[in-house]
């Protein structure tokens, strides 16, 4: 009894097949630099500006200003992600007069306004399976 107790929880906690968060970019200006996704779980920590996690890809195999980036290592949950295009690799959104210097998005998410967005307007759920999701890179 304890084993099969053992067996069903390792099972629960530790899913047989990885779950892939597909991230499909698109309207990339340059190939210099790399693209930055921050994953937000809630608005609090967005309005902090304080990433549950951040991950970093280069622009190898972009064409027509479109790449897709995979992140494998989501826990199911509702998320949010912001992006920037980092062309100088400084790690941080640059700007000029209060205006982003460097292209920015959001997921599932057109931007319109001059303040950014709530969390619930970019978030979504992610589940056991596999997702993909949409970001628009847009520029000042």
């Amino acid at each position: 009894m304890k084993l099969a107790s053992f067996i069903l929880l390792i099972i629960l906690v530790f899913p047989a097949f990885p779950q892939i968060l597909s991230v499909e970019i698109s309207g990339i200006k340059t190939d210099k630099g790399v693209i930055q996704l921050s994953v937000f779980r809630d608005n609090k920590t967005f309005a902090d500006e304080t990433p549950y996690r951040v991950y970093s890809f280069q622009k190898t195999g972009m064409t027509d200003g479109k790449i897709t980036c995979n992140i494998p290592d989501l826990s199911t949950g509702t998320y949010g992600i912001a992006l920037f295009d980092d062309k100088n690799e400084n790690s941080k959104m640059d700007y000029r007069f209060f205006i982003p210097c460097e292209g920015f998005g959001f997921s599932n998410y057109c931007f319109k306004g001059s303040r950014k967005p709530d969390f619930e307007s970019f978030a979504f759920p992610f589940s056991n399976n596999d997702t993909t999701i949409c970001v628009k890179v847009q520029y000042f």
